[in-house]
């Protein structure tokens, strides 16, 4: 007997990975039949934060972008290193913007609905899924959930795990200090000597950019240190005391080895940070809700299961680059600085893409080698977990 759907599909959360998603089957004329719901949690106040990826050519996401770049720079305390991103240009959008793209392109399209309400739990039954919600109770054959649960939140951080951990600045000057073509990728010149620590910046005009300390460690700090920091990189590398902050945005993203995909099941595919989307080596993610929703598009349209399975080989490399800052966390400028010094921009993009040939990662593995690497190595075979 058929099970009476209300909907082919669920996706849980209109956030990053949700909105991904949902455009996805926008676009995929296979699904244009299928009614599918997004459910979305009420805010109180939309956060506008910035997503920052990098991508050849053009893309879906172009005409929002506040800025893209095609050179970079990389600043340790032994020297500068030029970054080419003419191939893979790096590029800026607000949150917003994303947001209401996609939303309008759902408000355009009759099978696909948008609906704000409290998920309480999602239940599995033999044909269906039922998503329990604070509103009513709706139905489908497979739900993606965004949702980070209580169970990921106690055990992610038992796992080799740092958290990436900042805060930003968005800054207008009145004189033109800042170069729009080109972006600061990493700066270690001002920053905690004792932590893996650095300053981004990302010029949006000649007298407004975005100016972000982060921390790669294992726990976050109190707001005026990071602002301190901030203060003290404008009046150093720009001189200049005088500007106006237009915005101020924060941010703690998990930084883990938790097996995420784990989590995930026949009926219900978590997705996201939930999903173990977010890159646990560098904590990007935009380009990789993009790749992992058209993975998912593909696995259905194959009569396969659409939940992701890790990449053995990055996973195992992550860990223990994980392990390595995990235990040597003040020594995380010099292994950037060798990966990037030793290896041209390209090759270390295609690697943090885990998209690299073979020879990129050997060449990558031997640009970085250290003892402290060969440490965690050997430890990795002793222990579940580093």
């Amino acid at each position: 007997m058929k099970a009476d759907f209300q909907y082919d599909y669920i996706i849980v959360g209109a956030g990053l990975s949700g909105l991904h998603l949902t455009h996805k089957f926008l676009n995929d004329k296979y699904f244009k039949n299928h009614k599918i719901l997004i459910i979305d949690k009420p805010k109180s106040k939309l956060v506008n934060k910035s997503f920052s990826y990098w991508e050849r050519g053009n893309g879906d996401w172009d005409k929002l972008l506040k800025n893209k770049w095609s050179k970079g720079k990389f600043y340790s305390e032994i020297s500068e290193i030029d970054m080419d991103f003419s191939d893979y240009n790096y590029k800026t959008l607000y949150s917003i913007d994303f947001l209401n793209f996609v939303k309008n392109k759902i408000r355009k399209n009759k099978n696909l609905k948008l609906i704000d309400d409290s998920i309480l739990k999602i239940r599995e039954e033999k044909k269906q899924v039922i998503v329990v919600g604070n509103k009513r109770n709706y139905s489908c054959k497979h739900v993606f959930d965004s949702r980070v649960n209580k169970k990921i939140k106690e055990n992610m951080y038992k796992y080799t795990s740092l958290k990436q951990h900042f805060v930003g600045w968005v800054i207008k000057t009145n004189n033109k200090v800042f170069n729009e073509n080109s972006f600061v990728f990493m700066d270690y010149r001002i920053r905690d000597k004792n932590n893996t620590a650095f300053t981004y910046v990302l010029p949006f005009d000649h007298n407004e950019a975005l100016i972000e300390h982060t921390y790669f460690s294992k726990n976050e700090l109190n707001k005026d240190v990071y602002e301190n920091f901030i203060k003290s990189y404008i009046k150093k590398i720009y001189d200049i005391s005088e500007y106006k902050i237009l915005k101020i945005e924060s941010g703690i993203i998990p930084m883990t080895s938790y097996p995420f995909h784990k989590d995930s099941s026949k009926k219900i595919t978590k997705i996201g940070t939930a999903g173990g989307w977010v890159k646990s080596t560098t904590g990007y993610s935009f380009k990789n809700c993009e790749k992992y929703s058209s993975e998912i598009l593909q696995n259905i349209k194959s009569n396969k299961n659409p939940s992701l399975k890790p990449n053995k080989v990055y996973r195992f490399l992550d860990k223990i680059f994980l392990g390595v800052l995990s235990q040597y966390n003040y020594k995380g400028e010099g292994i950037f600085y060798k990966m990037i010094k030793k290896n041209n921009t390209n090759r270390v993009l295609r690697f943090l893409d885990e998209e690299a040939s073979l020879k990129d990662i050997i060449n990558i593995i031997i640009s970085v080698r250290s003892i402290n690497f060969v440490k965690v190595f050997i430890k990795n075979f002793y222990k579940k977990t580093l």
